[in-house]
């Protein structure tokens, strides 16, 4: 995760970009209102799909308006884990 992924308000902003997205996805599918596990299942992998096209989108576009921000920096590694 970036610094970009590690903000508040780009979690809040991406949470709803992603839920938007994912109703409006499954809303063209047919899929009104999930129910059942497999629709669930579906849900999720829409929302969390979404939410990583959300977050290459916001890097690549602060990449192209600032290139040298520290948001584009890798977070700070968890010790004992390699960077």
């Amino acid at each position: 995760m970036t610094n970009l992924e590690r903000t508040w308000w780009f979690c809040a902003l991406a949470g709803g970009v992603s839920a938007f997205g994912t109703r409006f996805i499954l809303d063209m599918a047919g899929i009104a209102s999930p129910s059942g596990a497999a629709q669930w299942t579906l849900f999720a992998f829409c929302f969390f799909g979404v939410w990583r096209l959300f977050a290459a989108a916001a890097w690549l576009a602060v990449l192209l308006v600032k290139p040298t921000s520290r948001l584009l920096d890798r977070g700070a590694a968890k010790p004992g884990r390699a960077a």
